[in-house]
Order: C-alpha cells, then structure tokens, then sequence
C-alpha cells in the first residue's frame, strides 16, 4: 500500500470509480445532482487539500481518498471514499488510520474525531468501528431526501 497527498488525477480516479453506496452517500449530503456532478465536487475539494491522503496499491493504482477536515475549533471530520479495490486495503489503511493518522491530529490537541455514513452501509460502518470510533447516534432525515445517517466518533475523554 502506498500513502501520499493525492494528486487531482488520483482523486479524479477514484471519485469516477467510486462504489455505489459511497456514491449513494456523497450524494445524499451533497448538492451534487448525479454521480458526473458528484465526482467533480469531490476533485475540486480535494484535489489539492492540504489534509488529504490518498492510498494506493502496490501497482500505484488509485484505491481511495481520506481526508481529515476541521470543522470546529479542535475538532476533526473523518472523510473516505474509495473504489472497488478497498477490500484489499481496509485493513492496513484502518491501522494507518487509528496508529497513525488519528494520533497526529490528537498531538495537536484535537479532541474529537468524527464521521457520518448513511443507514445500511454496514461494511463502511464496520471499518469506522476498526479506525476507533464508536457510534453515537442515528439521524433520522439528515440526507436530502430524508436519508438516515449514523454518527461515529472518537473522544478523547473516553479514552
């Protein structure tokens, strides 16, 4: 696996290869009309985002893009989106992610990660889980045509 800030042509690749329930996702919080207008979105926000990570196979093909954005004073939005090839690197890029990434972040006195993910994407969920978070709570009509989204977090005061 290999890890690096993402060039435009990596995010253009994975967002345009995206997986359905990751487009389904993006969709439902975005003012993206379709998957075309979805993907631009995305290449435009983090094409050249400073806190963004992009992760590649061995073979250097495009895989996914995570990126961790400051919404609030201290704390953190986990953000991922990936193509088909994520299975292969769930793991590793979930132990990146917890070891690596998060540990950054909370160095520099961030004391909340969190992240959002719509109701019934349980294998997304589940790597959630394995990047530390637990769920918070469920919203009900958070998406725009009434889509309920799940809420993750990690807290520093829980650990």
């Amino acid at each position: 696996m290999k890890i690096d800030v993402p060039t435009v042509a990596h995010v253009r690749y994975v967002a345009d290869n995206m997986r359905e329930k990751d487009v389904e996702e993006f969709l439902a919080v975005s003012f993206a009309r379709n998957r075309g207008e979805l993907a631009d979105s995305l290449v435009e926000r983090y094409g050249a985002h400073q806190h963004a990570f992009g992760f590649s196979d061995d073979d250097d093909t495009p895989v996914g893009v995570g990126a961790m954005v400051e919404g609030r004073p201290n704390v953190i939005t986990l953000m991922f989106f990936a193509t088909p090839l994520f299975n292969k690197l769930a793991l590793p890029i979930a132990r990146f992610t917890k070891r690596r990434l998060f540990p950054g972040y909370i160095e520099t006195g961030v004391h909340r990660i969190e992240c959002i993910s719509i109701a019934g994407y349980e294998e997304a969920h589940r790597w959630i889980r394995l990047c530390g978070m637990s769920e918070e709570g469920v919203f009900r009509g958070f998406g725009k045509r009434g889509e309920t989204f799940h809420q993750f977090a990690w807290v520093a005061d829980a650990h």
